[in-house]
């Protein structure tokens, strides 16, 4: 057969061509004696077949569960060094925190309770978090599972399906298990570089918990030329901010779970590259498939559904990180270097990193507040109109919440939110009003190149009032 009409097969049947026929080990030896052929007259080896399918089989289903093959992947993807923490920076990490507790009191009423303050590795970093992660991810995993079902089950060729009648709980296991594989990768990754528990956006850690990921830490503070004491105790209000805020609102968690919930509806399996893979397998070592998942030959393209649930999770991971911006900068007002600290903090947020960008390729997703210096704006120039109890009254209530339109032009916040919002509205319509926004009006509003230009934040932190009317800082 020509490779002009292997070209014009399915992926199902090239996959299993390449395993039983003309690229496998069957090749050329045409019908066995009993006159079984494969897929467009290549020979199936039953032998071989089952030999494939235990292989499958025990690389997709090898009886532990998702969570923990996902940990046990990220784990070996940690960088190394990653030393154990001292006494000395649990000590400097737990005096931190206390003190940014004092300082964030002073600058928000949004005062949580006390929480165990904790300094991780990279690798206990995964551990614990990796729980978080699934229950964000699970919208995506489940109907990536059930895209991929269908689409395999749909294009088997019809001499294939007695043969793998009945496989479809191992296409639902395979598929469980290449999202294990990559949601791992990407936690991994995202270990080499990540600094809190909540950096990211999203609770990913229990409410009463709060960490600083001590390696990263101080290679972030060298980087930027701080005082690591200054750094920890910026961060450590980072993280108790982030923490107060979705205690004190928690539908944001929830609005985060349905904006990805979208997105995950929109999921199709990309057949080019199941044809991709079938290219590259080698029948005899089944279990380098792994690889090549692990290369993200499984992220789904981005419909315009998707698209938009993106915007609106974008847009909300961009308010939540710009009213901490605010806050925080506030708070740590007694620490000289908080401009610097700032403004590294601010280009880290706009801009996807090597790690940030391995998550994305992994997972299909962006987690990065491109908008953030946007939402600074608008909540440093309610604070200028009515003081911290305006700019906090933000998170009161969903109806609240600004919008694209608002991150766009902050003057106008208040006013768009007397003529559009009702105090009779229920807090599921604000919900559904909110993620029924589209992606219209972002094409001149992104943010997402690094900021060059920026000029230096001013020590009073009036400088993301937006007077212009418009962007700041872009």
């Amino acid at each position: 057969m020509s490779d002009d009409n292997n070209n014009e097969q399915n992926p199902f049947e090239q996959i299993f061509g390449m395993l039983f026929g003309a690229n496998g080990p069957g090749a050329g030896q045409g019908e066995d004696k009993d006159g079984n052929t494969g897929p467009q007259g290549f020979q199936i080896d039953p032998a071989m077949m089952s030999t494939i399918m235990n292989q499958m089989q025990g690389l997709f289903s090898q009886g532990a569960d998702s969570q923990a093959q996902a940990t046990s992947i990220a784990q070996k993807a940690v960088p190394t060094p990653d030393p154990a923490v001292g006494e000395e920076s649990v000590k400097a990490t737990t005096d931190a925190f206390r003190l940014a507790e004092l300082w964030l009191a002073e600058a928000t009423e949004f005062s949580g309770a006390s929480r165990s303050a904790r300094t991780l590795t990279r690798a206990e970093w995964v551990s614990e978090t990796m729980p978080g992660w699934q229950k964000f991810v699970l919208p995506i995993k489940e109907n990536m599972s059930s895209a991929l079902t269908e689409t395999l089950e749909t294009q088997v060729p019809a001499e294939m399906k007695g043969i793998l009648a009945g496989a479809s709980s191992m296409f639902g296991s395979m598929s469980d298990s290449m999202f294990a594989m990559q949601i791992g990768q990407a936690v991994g990754a995202l270990s080499e570089s990540v600094l809190t528990g909540t950096e990211v956006g999203l609770p990913l850690l229990p409410q009463d918990t709060a960490v600083l990921v001590e390696t990263n830490v101080e290679k972030f503070a060298s980087e930027i030329d701080v005082d690591a004491s200054e750094v920890r105790i910026y961060l450590a209000a980072q993280e108790l901010a982030h923490l107060a805020l979705f205690e004190r609102a928690p539908w944001l968690s929830a609005q985060v779970e349905t904006a990805l919930t979208r997105y995950a509806q929109g999921l199709k399996v990309d057949t080019s590259q199941i044809e991709d893979m079938a290219s590259q397998i080698d029948p005899s070592n089944i279990s380098d498939l792994s690889d090549n998942i692990r290369q993200g030959l499984f992220n789904p393209p981005t419909t315009e559904d998707q698209k938009k649930a993106l915007t609106t999770l974008e847009n909300l991971l961009a308010v939540i990180a710009g009213w901490v911006d605010v806050v925080v900068y506030s708070a740590c007002a007694h620490l000289p270097g908080r401009d610097q600290i700032r403004e590294a903090l601010r280009r880290r947020r706009a801009t996807a990193g090597p790690a940030e960008k391995t998550f994305s390729t992994l997972v299909g997703l962006e987690f990065n507040p491109r908008r953030l210096r946007d939402a600074a704006a608008l909540f440093g120039y309610l604070e200028t109109q009515g003081g911290t109890e305006a700019r906090d009254k933000v998170f009161s209530h969903p109806d609240l919440l600004p919008t694209t339109e608002d991150l766009d032009d902050p003057l106008g916040y208040s006013e768009r939110r007397h003529a559009e919002w009702t105090s009779e509205s229920t807090l599921d319509e604000a919900l559904s009003r909110i993620l029924a926004e589209g992606i219209e009006g972002t094409e001149t509003s992104d943010d997402s190149g690094p900021q060059e230009d920026v000029e230096s934040d001013s020590d009073d932190g009036t400088d993301d009032t937006g007077e212009t009317g418009g962007r700041s800082e872009s």
